[in-house]
């Protein structure tokens, strides 16, 4: 593996050549130290550095932290603050961003390191747990509706096979543009629409929103189509940022008006999702479901295909939650993430739990709660076994420095012992009483190699 290629964004001079000089001595290539946030985005796209050090002050319109949520966005490059400014407002404007690290000046080099190596190491468990580009296109495939995914930007990156029938453009045709400008799509209000559901990621992560009225989609052959439009957010894996969204195009025709609480384009994209999903109204019933949901009841004894059951009867309460929660999710229309431990008899699952307040129409309201239930258990067995190494290393950096004093002061005993041997019989004692001091430090050093030894990677 060669080295891991380093991206500084810091407008202090002096910083930055400092950072450059240390991440050189640890082994980095610096291939870049941008001033600002819009040449720090430019700069990510171009290099595609391993890792960005960004600097949450810059000067310029585009401040650290938004320049590092594009770039985890758009480029999926991991991103670590560096700040002298750890005041509680920023601190938590910047863990909101989902950061790969955070660094208050001034760090030392054994920081910068543990830091970087993290946030590598993280990268790379999400990256495995990621599906593969193939695996979404055959998904997205089976849905009998027009899907188009676009970035976070609205930026389209796929089109189902519907979607190539349904308005004659292929993903050669519209790969990049703006969903809406691809595809001529003009929509009473749609840039207050928009903006409601991705101004904010913690009210947009899984929800979902339809258009109120019938829509012209433009087709490649100069026509148009008329069709409901809804949309729906996908979100990171292990944090509330929005990942793709995704527009579900149905065509119009008359007699087939879709009610709201019965929206197959939801329905299917809910089924084609590989991890548990579910919607739960305020009283507790589950009307809207995916076959991996219906799979985890079953793992907690629950059999409930083809039924719409309470809540509590499909997944127990100590794991799920009750009215109480769901009720403050709804109140405060805010994502809220838990963590379960659950022991089976094949062995222990660490769950991460997502409540999501679904929205109807274009007020807002929370209507019922979507649930997002995600396998993490190889992601924490991953990070804990990293922890531990790094402590290892703590451990053995800490006594291989104390091999270093200890064998500078056996040199120090075993020349008194010399000397004391030499001036004859009258310094015997003094003598005895060195040799002592040797054997003590020997033993010492002994210990401290079995703890070396014990901190061996295997």
């Amino acid at each position: 593996m060669g080295q891991r290629r380093i991206l500084i964004v810091e407008d202090e001079a002096i910083i930055a050549m400092e950072l450059r000089e240390t991440l050189e001595h640890l082994g980095y290539a610096v291939v870049g130290n941008e001033l600002r946030g819009e040449e720090a985005l430019l700069a990510a796209g171009k290099l595609r550095p391993d890792v960005v050090l960004m600097d949450i002050h810059l000067k310029g319109k585009m401040d650290g932290i938004e320049a590092a949520d594009r770039i985890g966005r758009r480029y999926d490059i991991p991103v670590i603050y560096t700040t002298a400014h750890s005041d509680r407002e920023t601190l938590s404007r910047a863990i909101r961003s989902q950061p790969y690290g955070y660094i208050i000046k001034p760090f030392d080099e054994r920081e910068l390191y543990s830091n970087i190596e993290m946030a590598l190491h993280k990268h790379r468990v999400k990256s495995r747990l990621e599906g593969s580009p193939e695996m979404v296109d055959s998904a997205l495939n089976m849905l009998a509706g027009a899907v188009v995914i676009t970035d976070a930007d609205g930026r389209i990156e796929r089109l189902n096979l519907e979607a190539e029938r349904v308005t004659g453009y292929r993903l050669t045709d519209v790969h990049g543009l703006p969903f809406f400008t691809a595809f001529g799509i003009s929509v009473p209000g749609r840039d207050a629409l928009m903006e409601k559901l991705l101004v904010s990621s913690d009210y947009a992560a899984g929800s979902m929103l339809s258009f109120p009225s019938t829509i012209r989609a433009g087709m490649k052959s100069g026509g148009y189509i008329l069709a409901h439009l809804s949309t729906v957010i996908i979100q990171e894996k292990d944090n509330a940022r929005i990942h793709k969204i995704a527009f579900l195009i149905e065509p119009y025709t008359p007699g087939t008006e879709v009610e709201s609480d019965n929206l197959p384009g939801p329905a299917a994209l809910v089924e084609a999702m590989p991890e548990p999903f579910a919607c739960v109204a305020e009283d507790g019933s589950v009307f809207l479901y995916n076959e991996a949901f219906s799979s985890l009841c079953e793992r907690f004894g629950s059999d409930i295909h083809g039924l719409i059951p309470h809540l509590t009867g499909a997944l127990p309460e100590s794991f799920i939650g009750g009215p109480v929660l769901f009720h403050e999710v709804l109140a405060s229309n805010q994502m809220v993430r838990r963590e379960k431990v659950v022991k089976f008899s094949t062995g222990s699952m660490v769950y991460a739990i997502q409540y999501l307040p679904v929205t109807e129409g274009t007020d807002g309201t929370p209507r019922c709660v979507g649930l997002y239930i995600r396998d993490v258990t190889g992601e924490t067995v991953a990070l804990q076994q990293c922890e531990r190494t790094l402590e290892g290393t703590q451990n053995t950096d800490d006594a291989i420095a104390g091999v270093g004093e200890l064998c500078g002061a056996l040199k120090e005993a075993v020349y008194a012992m010399s000397w004391a041997y030499e001036k004859g019989p009258a310094f015997r004692d003094a003598a005895k009483e060195q040799q002592e001091e040797v054997n003590r430090i020997l033993g010492s050093i002994d210990l401290r190699l079995i703890e070396i030894e014990k901190n061996r990677p295997v």
